[in-house]
């Protein structure tokens, strides 16, 4: 079946019409002519892969990586890298339109410096001793010899990981600034790592085996902007240093030099502890015990004594919080805010949120819900995931004129 590709949709798919139905042609560029085989067939809307490209694109990029068209892992490979922007910026103009958000001044992308090889934390799969990525939407392993959007440090651990002796596992691969490794491994077998020759291939810092510790460290010390912070195997940090940096940054430029400040869904106090450089006082909480020990290490790794650190589920505390403040950070997983949080900001109508989004659907579901009382400032996308169709984004939104 040959198909004439429109546009792309928010996932980076191609959209043809067959019938007048949607068709989703995965990998596929505006204005190219595909030969394509139906995968998937519902009411509304089909499924496909390409067959066959009978007219190429000229923004079309070719070879950047084997596994593109099997793995998916990444979603716009087959793209420049400025092309891949542009995409993000006329998706998030696109929703913001879709759900009647005000915002007339122009959306700023912050590149990233390193667009490939970026990655500090992969999570692979390791089955029959081959190591890889399932396939998007399958179990079926594609085995792989590298990840170009990983950190070379990341990639020297794939190309040893023999020396794992694994036969089924789930292996997470965390690198810091220093390119040291710490090795996250799921299985049900019993360790028999070649320890000797993997120490003389990597940096290795800590391998945490079926939650424990069975050599070195359970974390490792990242470096960015000029503070430490240590991150424990199961706390988050920013996967994308070049852009947490400038992240970093604007944050800073956001924090008055009297401001007491909430951060929410805090880690390992990241934002709260670049906060408290300018701020009066900062109160984090947090959920991962980890985590917030690692933050009130950090905070007093960087010197910083003026932040409080809460253990617990956002969604529960909030109504506990009795602290005064009025800048508020959040930083939420890709769900977004929950009821309990948007009421709890409704009530409190702290002067200034700042907004740090991995997901774009639910940022904009959120604005839509503090319309009413808050107005955006600033609207920053992050170019954090870079050739994904992921897009980061900061907000800045005011409290209107009561």
């Amino acid at each position: 079946m040959k198909v004439f590709i429109e546009k792309l949709d928010d996932f980076g798919r191609g959209i043809a019409h067959v019938n007048k139905k949607v068709v989703f042609v995965k990998n596929a560029l505006p204005k190219e002519v595909v030969e394509i085989k139906i995968i998937k067939d519902k009411k509304s809307f089909s499924e496909a892969l390409i067959v066959k490209v009978l007219g190429v694109s000229n923004k079309r990029v070719f070879d950047v990586c084997p596994y593109f068209n099997i793995c998916g892992g990444c979603h716009l490979l087959h793209l420049d890298y400025d092309d891949t922007l542009i995409f993000k910026q006329t998706k998030i103009k696109e929703l913001l339109k879709k759900n009647k958000i005000d915002y007339e001044k122009e959306i700023d992308i912050v590149k990233s410096d390193i667009p490939l090889n970026y990655r500090n934390k992969i999570s692979l799969k390791i089955e029959n001793k081959e190591i890889g990525f399932y396939q998007e939407n399958t179990h079926k392993l594609i085995p792989i010899k590298e990840c170009v959007l990983a950190k070379s440090s990341i990639n020297e651990v794939i190309k040893n990981s023999y020396l794992l002796n694994l036969e089924n596992a789930n292996l997470t691969i965390r690198s810091n600034y220093n390119d040291e490794i710490l090795l996250i491994i799921n299985t049900c077998e019993k360790p028999n790592i070649e320890l000797d020759k993997l120490k003389e291939k990597i940096k290795l810092v800590g391998i945490v085996f079926n939650e424990k510790t069975i050599y070195g460290n359970n974390f490792f010390y990242e470096r960015l902007n000029n503070k430490l912070f240590k991150v424990s195997f199961d706390s988050f940090f920013q996967i994308n240093l070049n852009i947490a940096s400038k992240l970093f940054d604007f944050i800073l430029d956001n924090i008055r030099d009297d401001s007491k400040v909430l951060d929410l869904y805090s880690g390992v106090g990241t934002l709260g502890i670049v906060a408290s450089s300018k701020a009066l006082k900062v109160y984090s909480v947090e959920i991962i015990k980890n985590a917030v020990l690692n933050g009130i290490f950090n905070a007093s790794l960087n010197k910083r004594n003026n932040i409080k650190y809460i253990l617990g589920d956002v969604s529960n505390l909030v109504n506990k919080i009795n602290e005064e403040f009025d800048t508020l950070i959040i930083d939420p997983p890709r769900r977004g805010l929950d009821k309990n949080t948007i009421d709890f900001i409704l009530r409190k109508k702290p002067s200034k949120i700042i907004y740090v989004s991995c997901d774009a659907n639910t940022l904009m579901r959120d604005l839509k819900k503090l319309e009413d009382s808050y107005e955006i400032n600033d609207f920053k996308i992050m170019d954090m995931f870079s050739f994904t169709y992921h897009v980061e984004c900061m907000c800045i939104l005011n409290i209107k004129d009561r």
